[in-house]
């Protein structure tokens, strides 16, 4: 009796203090990327989240047709990277290649993206006039044809 005691004593002794397993998910969730828009304008901002990179490995972001490095960042505790690029002013309007590339795993994810031209913004240059002009020019028409009628009238009298 007192040798089984002592075994049940000796196998449980490895238990004692032993963390909980955790399950993971089998298989696990295929890497996905996202993204804010899948048609942006040269000059603006993309937004992307990557799943399924290695815990804080760095994660590059390029632009393809010409391959463009857009940024470098890193990937999380979870292998999520998530971050904001910019679209070179200068990209050529049409269809491109948007990936991010994990650095030690050489994971890649992409995604097609529309690129527009880019527009220039106006600067505000304060308030609009343009209705002020276009009456005011209309008045001085008006009042220089009426000098014009009233000179020949006297001419003619």
């Amino acid at each position: 009796m007192a040798t089984t005691a002592a075994s049940a004593v000796l196998a449980a002794a490895p238990l004692i203090g032993a963390q909980p397993a955790h399950s993971q998910p089998y298989p696990p969730d295929p890497p996905t990327l996202t993204l804010t828009a899948t048609t942006v304008a040269a000059g603006d901002d993309l937004g992307f989240t990557g799943t399924g990179f290695i815990p804080t490995e760095g994660v590059s972001a390029f632009l393809f047709s010409k391959p463009v490095k857009l940024g470098r960042f890193t990937a999380d505790a979870n292998g999520t990277v998530k971050g904001t690029v910019t679209i070179p002013k200068w990209t050529h309007p049409g269809k491109h290649y948007f990936r991010l590339k994990g650095v030690k795993s050489n994971r890649s994810l992409g995604a097609k993206i529309i690129v527009r031209p880019h527009k220039p913004h106006l600067a505000d240059t304060g308030e609009d006039r343009s209705l002020v002009m276009m009456g005011g020019t209309a008045a001085l028409l008006a009042l220089g044809t009426g000098t014009m009628m009233v000179v020949r009238r006297r001419k003619h009298n």
